[in-house]
């Protein structure tokens, strides 16, 4: 039976799924147009509470698709970034907008329809490698340098993020994976070059406006950096305390909220120093999502786990970036999370781009450095000196 893709929505829009409310934050009304079937056409409502399907109108963005991709969209099995990223669905208007929250869209369309597929359906067909264009990037950086003393870590890094992916960034230890984030969230400044987040310079940035940047993204640190005399529930806390206007009434449904979709409302009394490895990373990326951040960053979260807790901690990401939407990226070495997680993919190598591209097309470079790193080969490009 072929789902309709404009019922599909109205079915999705009009749930309550805690995800679908947070389309709103979003504001801004897509057409999605079937070509040649204008009966099948639509425009979401996205800037209404609740989210609207009305009968296709002019709106902000309109996205073009075929009769075939609507019907593999409607049961959430298309990835609308991936395919307009791989440039099989054209558009018009500010579509970066719906790439931030389409994440959020095509996982209740999978549930309602009960897809459940591996993985591979978020990540689209076709080569991009570089050639993203600046208007579909979450955060892109130009000519970035940054040296440590004597030792150049960023040597010039132009890496580009797609917006509503989890991206990760690949590459061998020091080759300045977590530099980069550091630099992402302003808190290292750079030698040369610049860091742009949704089109808007850092380097024009006021420090105020950098603090107000922050709010909006959320990070989660190797070893989860829990403060070690506060409870699970007050570590969670504490960004809503230092950043809205909360009563702790409210304070307390968003906390048990997120630490219950991490699997962790069971520890919420639980001090740091009781939790396992695994424990403490969930209720890290807790914490990263508890000001509902458009963006988070993810450094080395499978440091210290085990392949099993790895693989557990993997799927975890997943469901929260289909229930959060945003953009995240992973910085990891670990070439199993990166196979199981990432739409999209970028290497660093002495601390510039080698390559980047949608996972397939990484997958399968015959580039000697890539190959290398992603068999694990002790031959090749790369050395104990690199």
């Amino acid at each position: 039976m072929t789902l309709d893709l404009r019922q599909a929505h109205h079915r999705a829009f009009t749930s309550d799924r805690p995800s679908i409310q947070r389309l709103v934050h979003v504001p801004t009304t897509v057409a999605m147009t079937v070509e040649g079937r204008p009966e099948r056409s639509f425009t979401m409502r996205l800037d209404r509470r609740p989210c609207e399907v009305v009968d296709l109108e002019p709106s902000e963005i309109e996205v073009f698709v075929t009769p075939e991709q609507a019907d593999e969209a409607a049961t959430g099995a298309l990835s609308l970034v991936g395919a307009i990223l791989a440039g099989d669905v054209r558009h018009t208007g500010p579509v970066r907008r719906y790439l931030e929250v389409e994440p959020i869209i095509r996982g209740a369309l999978a549930e309602d329809a009960g897809f459940h597929g591996d993985g591979e359906h978020a990540r689209g067909e076709g080569a991009i490698g570089a050639a993203v264009t600046s208007d579909l990037l979450a955060i892109e950086t130009r000519g970035l340098h940054k040296a440590f003393g004597s030792n150049p870590v960023l040597r010039g890094l132009d890496l580009g993020i797609p917006e509503g992916t989890i991206t990760v960034v690949l590459g061998p230890s020091g080759t300045g994976k977590s530099v980069l984030l550091q630099h992402v969230i302003g808190v290292m400044q750079a030698d040369a070059g610049d860091v742009l987040i949704r089109g808007r310079s850092l380097n024009d940035m006021s420090r105020s406006e950098v603090l107000g940047l922050r709010r909006g993204i959320g990070v989660m640190f190797q070893d989860g950096a829990l403060f070690s005399a506060m409870d699970v529930y007050d570590n969670v806390a504490f960004p809503l305390r230092q950043h809205t206007d909360l009563n702790e009434r409210e304070i307390r449904e968003v906390v048990e909220d997120r630490l219950d979709s991490v699997g962790m409302l069971y520890a919420i009394s639980r001090m740091p120093g009781e939790l396992s490895g695994g424990m403490r990373k969930r209720a890290g990326l807790a914490r990263a999502l508890v000001l509902n951040p458009s963006i988070i960053l993810c450094d080395e979260p499978d440091s210290g786990l085990d392949p099993v807790r790895t693989a557990l901690l993997g799927d975890v990401l997943v469901e929260q970036h289909a229930a959060y939407g945003g953009t995240m990226v992973v910085v990891t070495h670990n070439i199993a999370l990166a196979k199981r997680i990432a739409d999209y993919m970028a290497v660093l190598w002495r601390g510039k781009l080698l390559a980047a591209g949608m996972t397939e097309e990484l997958l399968t470079s015959d580039e000697p450095f890539i190959q290398q790193f992603l068999s694990g080969d002790s031959q090749g490009p790369l050395g104990m000196d690199a």
